[in-house]
C-alpha cells in the first residue's frame, strides 16, 4: 500500500542518507515523500543492517533475534502504513533463566517462587527493587548513578549477585560497573508494559515471514518514489564546501545539498572532519559493544523457553534464544532455530577469532545449559556478527546526547547511541528515524 505522497516542494534538495539499515530506509522514505530526491549508500551488499534475513526451511529468518513489545508503538504504524500492520503476531513468551548449572522457568510471580538460587532474601529484593523502578516516572533524577551502584546502595545485594550482575556482565563486560540505572529502569519498564492482563508472562510481536518484509517494503517504496540505493559503497567522508557536501565513497564522489547519517556516532566521527570541536569531544567518549550471534539448525527442541538469560560469566554467551519455542518450527520445514546473544567489546580477542574457534567454544557451552543439543543432529550452523550493537549508557548521558541536529549546517543523525533515555530496537530506530527526516523537512526554508 502505497501512501499518498505529498506535494512537490518548490525547492527540492538532494539528500545523501549514509546507511541502509531500518533506520536509513525509514528516513530515506520520509524525505522522498516530501519530494526531494535521495540515495542510500550501503557499506553491506544488502540493505537492512540488523533486519537482514537468511532462509531455514524455505522460510525466511533475520540474522539477529527480533521480536516487538507492546509498546513499541512507532513500528507498528511503520508496518500499518505499508500494509503490513495485520501481519503482526502477539504470541506469549515463555522465558527461563540459567543459574548454578541449571535451568528455570522466570519473568512471573509463579516461577519467582521456584527460582532457588535467589533464596527468600532474594526474591524479595527482586519484587522491591522492579516495584521501586516501575514506580519510577522521571528518568531524569536516575541519571547520576549506576546500576550496580543503586543495586549496592539499596540493599538489593542478593539480586545483584544472581540477577543483574551476571546479565550485565555478560553484555557489557569489563564496562559493567559504568552503565547508568537508567539503563536498568528502562528494561523493567519495557517488559512491564508488555505484561499480558493476567499478570502471568507476557506477549511479544512478530511479523509473519520476518522482519525483512517491512524492509523489502520499504525498498521498495524507495524505488517507486524515485530513490536510490547504492549497497557495496560504504562511505569514506563527507565535507562541506561552499553550502553542498561531498560525499566520498568507494568507486566515486558526488555533490548533495543535505546529509542524513544513520552510523554510529564512532563512525560519524571518523567521516565527518567538519563536527565542531565541542561535538566531537562530547561524542568521542561514546562507546559500544559489537555483536557476535551464533545461530543453531537442528532437528528438535532443546529446552521449553523462548528467551533464557545466562545468569553465569563462565559462559561464553548471555541468551539462549529457542526462536522455534516462539514461532513454530512447522513454518520452517520442521527444523528448530536457536540463537546465541554474545555482546563483546572491541579489543575482545572473540571478536577477531575465527568462525571455527567460536564454535569450539559455543557448542560446549550450549550443551551446557541445553544437554539434548548432544542428541540432537546439527542441520545447519551460521555465526553472524554487527558492529556498534550495543551503545554503553552511563551516568548523565544526557549531557553528551547528540541531537539530531548536529550543529554543521545540512548534516543531522539517526544512530542508536541517540534514543536514549530507551534501549536500542527496530521500534527506536524507526523512531530516531521520523525525528531527524522531520527536523531536517522542518529546517529548510
Amino acid at each position: 500500500m502505497l501512501a499518498d505522497p505529498a506535494p512537490a516542494p518548490k525547492s527540492p534538495r538532494r539528500i545523501a542518507v549514509v546507511g541502509g539499515g531500518l533506520a536509513g530506509l525509514v528516513a530515506a522514505d520520509r524525505l522522498l515523500a516530501a519530494g526531494h530526491s535521495v540515495v542510500v549508500f550501503e557499506k553491506y551488499p544488502e540493505a537492512g543492517g540488523l533486519v537482514g534475513t537468511f532462509s531455514v526451511g524455505g522460510e525466511a529468518i533475520e540474522r539477529f533475534y527480533h521480536h516487538l513489545f507492546t509498546s513499541d508503538v512507532d513500528y507498528v504504524s511503520l508496518a500499518e502504513d505499508l500494509g503490513l500492520g495485520g501481519e503482526i503476531e502477539w504470541l506469549p513468551s515463555k522465558m527461563g533463566f540459567y543459574s548454578g548449572g541449571r535451568l528455570y522457568p522466570f519473568g512471573t510471580p509463579a516461577s519467582l517462587l521456584g527460582f532457588s538460587p535467589l533464596g527468600v532474601k532474594g526474591r524479595l529484593e527482586l519484587v522491591l527493587s522492579t516495584l521501586r523502578l516501575r514506580h519510577m516516572s522521571d528518568w531524569r533524577a536516575l541519571e547520576g548513578e549506576t546500576a550496580i551502584g543503586w543495586l549496592k546502595k539499596n540493599g538489593y545485594g542478593r539480586v545483584l549477585d544472581v540477577v543483574w550482575g551476571p546479565l550485565l556482565t555478560q553484555k557489557y563486560g569489563r564496562r559493567a560497573e559504568e552503565v547508568g540505572l537508567v539503563w536498568l529502569w528502562g528494561k523493567i519498564a519495557l517488559r512491564s508494559r508488555s505484561r499480558d492482563k493476567t499478570g502471568l508472562g507476557e506477549r511479544l510481536g512478530y511479523m509473519r515471514g520476518s522482519f525483512g518484509r517491512v524492509v523489502e517494503a520499504l525498498l521498495s517504496r524507495i524505488a517507486s518514489r524515485g530513490g536510490e540505493l547504492r549497497p557495496a559503497r560504504p562511505v569514506k567522508l563527507a565535507s562541506r564546501s561552499d553550502g553542498r557536501w561531498l560525499v566520498e565513497f568507494r568507486g566515486g564522489s558526488e555533490t548533495f545539498d543535505l546529509v542524513l547519517s544513520t552510523v554510529a556516532i564512532p563512525e560519524l566521527l571518523r567521516l565527518v572532519p567538519d563536527l565542531p570541536a565541542e561535538a566531537r569531544a562530547a561524542w568521542s567518549g561514546i562507546s559500544y559493544t559489537h555483536a557476535l550471534c551464533p545461530v543453531l539448525v537442528v532437528d528438535r527442541p532443546l529446552t521449553r523457553f523462548y528467551w533464557t538469560n545466562v545468569g553465569d560469566v563462565t559462559m561464553p554467551f548471555g541468551g539462549f534464544i529457542e526462536h522455534t519455542n516462539y514461532i513454530p518450527s512447522s513454518r520452517y520445514g520442521g527444523n528448530h532455530v536457536i540463537y546465541l546473544s554474545d555482546y563483546v567489546l572491541p579489543d575482545d580477542p572473540k571478536w577477531t577469532m575465527p568462525d571455527r574457534d567460536l564454535w569450539e567454544i559455543y557448542l560446549p557451552a550450549a550443551t551446557r545449559l541445553a544437554p539434548e543439543l548432544e542428541r540432537a543432529r546439527i542441520l545447519e550452523r551460521h555465526l553472524f556478527r554487527a558492529e556498534y550493537a550495543q551503545p554503553i549508557v552511563g551516568t548523565h548521558y544526557s549531557r553528551v546526547l547528540p541531537p539530531v541536529r548536529t550543529g554543521v549546517p545540512g548534516l543531522y543523525s539517526a544512530a542508536m547511541a541517540q534514543v536514549y533515555p530507551e534501549d536500542r530496537g527496530q521500534n527506536y530506530a524507526v523512531k530516531i528515524a521520523r525525528e531527524a527526516a522531520a527536523a531536517l523537512l522542518s529546517d529548510l526554508p
